[in-house]
């Protein structure tokens, strides 16, 4: 009897206890500079198992009714750059006047991956995963 709920415990744990890490984690941070410049921090974590060798994005601006009032193209990793291996993490930017009265709200899209050794291209969700774009 022990045995089995013993069993059952630890088979549960495994299933609660075991979600599987996003392959690509973004996080976007925002920091107010001097009272007038807005720092938009794009910082992401490469879980993949693979070296990437080709990083872009979108960064984009909406408003509270989630209209796009901006988007700007973050490119991570360049061709030339070293590649981001898996457990590391890449962090960019981009600056903006800031304004007390304006509501600001980012959101950040992988559209352009590219791993070592491999020719294609795919663009990442973390609902659907690695898209195949090219």
């Amino acid at each position: 009897m022990i045995r089995s709920v013993l069993l059952f415990a630890f088979i549960f744990a495994g299933q609660v206890g075991g979600q599987p890490l996003p392959i690509f984690k973004s996080d976007v941070r925002i920091r107010v500079v001097d009272n007038d410049l807005l720092y938009v921090v794009v910082q992401i974590d490469n879980n993949s198992g693979r070296t990437v060798t080709e990083l872009k994005g979108f960064l984009t601006e909406i408003d509270r009714s989630l209209n796009i009032v901006s988007e700007r193209v973050i490119v991570h990793l360049h061709t030339y750059e070293s590649p981001l291996r898996d457990g590391q993490t890449v962090v960019r930017g981009f600056t903006y006047p800031f304004d007390k009265i304006k509501d600001y709200r980012y959101r950040y899209h992988i559209s352009h991956i590219k791993f070592r050794n491999d020719p294609r291209i795919f663009a990442y969700s973390p609902v659907v995963g690695l898209i195949r774009i090219e």
